[in-house]
């Protein structure tokens, strides 16, 4: 039998245990003697089934201890991104591009629904991103925008923002030595009339974000 049919085995029989509430994230799975007996599969077979699994984010393997069932997707995808920029298959501009899409989409689903608790909340990061300094800017930044997608409650673009955000920060920080104080507050204006705009429950805070976009692909350009 095919590696990659093996893999499809395994895949469908942990999908099984799910559906019949036998699994869940944290779970350990049966071991490769077992995982074999029970799909009629080689330990070969099983071992690197599980192997690519784990590549992909949802198994991990912890010596002496077995393998477990894991939610480390998009830590896999950051590390199959980070590759592909390194190797230029695409570009941090084309980073931003998709995390534009994905902030804009989360925004129209977030004012829909946002709560004052949740301005509060993002009352509070807008407040830590002014008064931070320039070696916390990118981390507090970061902060901002990945709380303003979390409130839209859609947990693909949570799960995309998180493999996208930690890159959209490293290239943030590579910046910072170059952004004047004009442009500081011009890039402080944006995330205010988001906030504003999330506030009065109005659509028009994707203005703001479009302009925020367009702004830092200048200054990356």
């Amino acid at each position: 039998m095919s590696e990659t049919k093996a893999y499809y085995i395994v895949i469908e029989y942990i999908q099984m245990l799910i559906q019949q509430n036998k699994m869940s994230f944290g779970g350990k799975l049966p071991s490769e003697r077992q995982l074999s007996t029970i799909l009629g599969l080689s330990r070969n077979s099983i071992r690197e089934a599980l192997r690519s699994l784990e590549n992909m984010g949802v198994v991990e393997s912890r010596h002496g201890q077995g393998s477990f069932l894991v939610n480390h997707v998009s830590q896999s995808l950051g590390s199959t991104l980070s590759l592909l920029l390194f190797m230029n298959a695409c570009s941090n501009l084309e980073v931003i591009q998709l995390r534009r899409s994905i902030e804009i989409s989360a925004y129209l689903l977030a004012v829909k629904r946002i709560q004052d608790t949740q301005i509060q909340e993002l009352s509070r990061c807008f407040e830590a991103l002014k008064n931070s300094n320039p070696k916390e800017r990118a981390k507090v930044d970061k902060q901002f925008h990945d709380t303003l997608i979390q409130f839209s409650e859609n947990r693909i673009f949570v799960l995309l923002n998180e493999t996208l955000s930690q890159l959209f920060e490293h290239t943030i920080q590579a910046q910072q030595p170059y952004l004047s104080s004009d442009a500081w507050e011009q890039l402080l204006s944006y995330h205010a009339r988001i906030l504003s705009c999330l506030t009065l429950h109005t659509v028009e805070g994707i203005h703001a974000i479009t302009e925020h976009y367009d702004f830092i692909e200048s200054i990356i350009e």
